[in-house]
């Protein structure tokens, strides 16, 4: 009788100790599993010399037409600190194209660490110092990169800092419509 109840006692040990293993691991895979957006954003890693706002500029009709309308603007803090510039757009908005605006400001300069594009879960993002393959350079913008560290640093052309904006290559549109359609 005493065996018997020894053998109980240790199966139930075993059954609550294997359970709460499960438990455990199961906690884990679900603090492991980062949410997914049920929209489309573009994240920037960046910082600013000065407090300024930065935009974002798409449209949905396969062209590069931008337009106020389709605009999304973030303030970013001056300093030599990098923040995240986040543009999250609403569930029914499927941008075609992209155009980011680094500053209104007289900026003494802008650089920028990397870029991510996300639709559900289906992401693609670059180094600063890819940005050029993903966006047209424009000679009017004096601009630096560092591939050491992977960056981009835009910089005020004789003094002045005019609003440096950027609109997509081939590639950032082929690589959005590819996160865009992918289930």
């Amino acid at each position: 009788m005493k065996n018997n109840f020894l053998i109980l006692l240790l199966v139930s040990i075993a059954t609550l100790v294997s359970c709460n293993g499960k438990n455990e691991e199961s906690k884990e895979n679900k603090e492991n599993t980062e949410p997914v957006n049920e929209f489309f954003s573009v994240e920037i890693d960046a910082f600013a010399s000065k407090t300024d706002d930065f935009a974002m500029y798409f449209s949905e009709d396969g062209t590069s037409n931008f337009e106020d309308i389709n605009a999304k603007w973030y303030g970013i803090n001056g300093g030599k600190t990098s923040q995240v510039v986040l543009y999250n757009l609403s569930e029914e908005t499927l941008p075609t194209h992209v155009r980011l605006d680094f500053g209104l400001k007289n900026q003494d300069s802008v650089v920028v660490k990397s870029v991510k594009f996300d639709y559900y879960g289906n992401k693609f993002q670059f180094k600063g110092s890819d940005f050029f393959n993903y966006f047209i350079k424009d000679e009017q913008f004096v601009t630096k990169t560092d591939p050491a560290k992977g960056t981009l640093t835009i910089l005020a052309k004789d003094g002045v800092y005019k609003t440096p904006y950027y609109y997509p290559t081939q590639l950032t549109v082929d690589k959005i419509k590819e996160i865009t359609t992918k289930k």
